[in-house]
């Protein structure tokens, strides 16, 4: 078995194009109502709060992709290992087995977000009418949890078969419900006899359509897939061998995130223009990053599938493929961004002093998004064979080393905002270098899990 090069360019594609479209609608379906929420008052400071509280609470949500992700790698690894074996009574077990322990994962994770509910706005700094704002807005897409956590086991296990395009497709139609849900229920609709319900209205949209995904994905697969097939088996063993593959994500997820949480944190040190520069610029860079995820789960899938081929020189072929075609990619994509990020950032906001805290974002980002494309798709590829842990500590020695501690020295020292921008340029290309160093000397071909 040998594929030349447009054999691999087209796999990584049928892979890569619909998984990044799905993320793309994912922060379509955020900056909908992020969008909404910034036209909910001609107030200037009414709707500078509704902004601040919107995006306090999605980075509070964010804690919560750290479990996800654990389900997320340890369904992936096994299920593309598994295909790649051909086994498929073994698939549709591994698929049967880590969605019911996403079940009864789901219920202490959800009381526990609700608890944490006011602790985190305390933490962050935030009182008044922000605060009591992104409370009512996590109090309601907490209820959420159960079908999130379980539609991301169906998302994994379908993108380890290669089958994007499915989740792709129930996206793009969850997607336009939530437009119209999100503008019905914020603004309301006086002949429908619905109130403007605010953030509140955001709030039931996000927890409505992820549950109507999770009953959608369900449905595919117990009623139409050709490789996968939700069944009644559960093994501990299999559920728990999942769980320890994903855990070094987890754990490197939930520090990534508290990075970005912290990050967050030291924005509000600067003020309300800063901090609203700066969730803005996050949400543009979030729309070019889309092929970027996506090139990473076609690493994650293509890599595992080899490897349970005992393909090994097949899987390092399509690491290069994917590598190459990422990085012009997001090459030009970053360019772009560095070109229009003003008039993408007035998209959010018309406040000249947050459009230039955005811009300054968008150009520290855009200029690095080639060596950022490399830490995905090698780090996708770390994930596929299963070496979580190896990942786990270049990410959060870098992040923490070379980013958090020169920004925290930054605003105990009150150093303009704009250093803090060019340290997360910096460090993408010191992590770059690293990841690109584990695999130019073969080291992690010594980290690759059997299973």
């Amino acid at each position: 078995m040998t594929y030349s090069f447009k054999q691999r360019t087209c796999k990584i594609l049928k892979i890569a194009l619909p998984s990044g479209g799905n993320f793309l609608l994912d922060i379509a379906n955020i900056s909908i109502a992020m969008y909404f929420i910034a036209h909910i008052s001609n107030d200037a400071e009414i709707t500078k709060h509704n902004i601040v509280a919107l995006g306090l609470s999605m980075s509070c949500w964010m804690f919560l992709f750290a479990l996800t992700t654990i389900f997320y790698v340890g369904t992936n690894a096994q299920i593309s290992r598994a295909f790649g074996e051909r086994n498929y009574t073994k698939l549709s077990n591994i698929l049967s087995t880590m969605s019911f322990g996403a079940i009864l994962f789901s219920i202490p994770i959800y009381f526990l977000a609700d608890l944490s509910n006011e602790f985190y706005f305390d933490w962050m700094n935030v009182g008044g009418e922000t605060k009591t704002l992104g409370m009512l807005y996590l109090s309601f897409i907490f209820y959420g949890i159960p079908a999130f956590l379980l539609k991301t086991i169906f998302i994994s296990a379908l993108a380890g078969v290669g089958d994007t395009k499915s989740v792709f497709y129930t996206k793009i139609i969850a997607t336009s419900l939530n437009i119209a849900l999100n503008y019905i229920l914020i603004f309301g609709v006086e002949s429908l006899h619905i109130p403007p319900l605010g953030i509140m209205g955001a709030g039931i949209a996000n927890m409505t359509i992820t549950y109507l995904e999770c009953f959608v994905l369900l449905w595919i697969l117990c009623r139409v897939h050709k490789h996968l097939r939700l069944n009644l088996s559960f093994e501990v063993k299999m559920l728990f061998f999942g769980l320890k593959i994903g855990l070094p994500s987890g754990i490197e997820r939930a520090l990534t995130i508290f990075s970005l949480v912290l990050i967050t944190k030291f924005m509000t040190d600067y003020g309300l223009e800063v901090i609203a520069g700066f969730q803005i610029g996050s949400r543009v860079e979030s729309f070019i990053l889309m092929p970027g995820f996506g090139f990473q789960v076609a690493a994650m899938a293509l890599v595992g599938q080899m490897l349970g081929a005992k393909r090994l020189d097949i899987a390092q072929d399509f690491i290069r493929t994917i590598l190459l075609i990422s990085s012009i990619t997001m090459g030009i994509l970053g360019l772009l961004l560095c070109m229009f990020g003003v008039e993408l950032s007035m998209l959010f906001s018309t406040e000249s002093a947050v459009v230039d805290y955005s811009f300054a974002y968008l150009v520290a980002v855009g200029l690095s998004q080639v060596p950022l494309i490399c830490i995905f798709v090698l780090d996708g590829a770390l994930r596929g064979s299963g070496a979580t842990k190896l990942s786990l500590w270049v990410n959060t020695g870098s992040i923490w080393i070379l980013r958090i501690l020169p920004m925290w020295l930054c605003v105990y020292f009150q150093i303009n905002v704009v250093y803090i921008f060019a340290i997360i340029c910096c460090e993408t290309y010191l992590r770059a270098g690293l990841f690109g160093l584990l695999f130019y000397k073969g080291i992690w071909k010594k980290h690759i899990v059997r299973m």
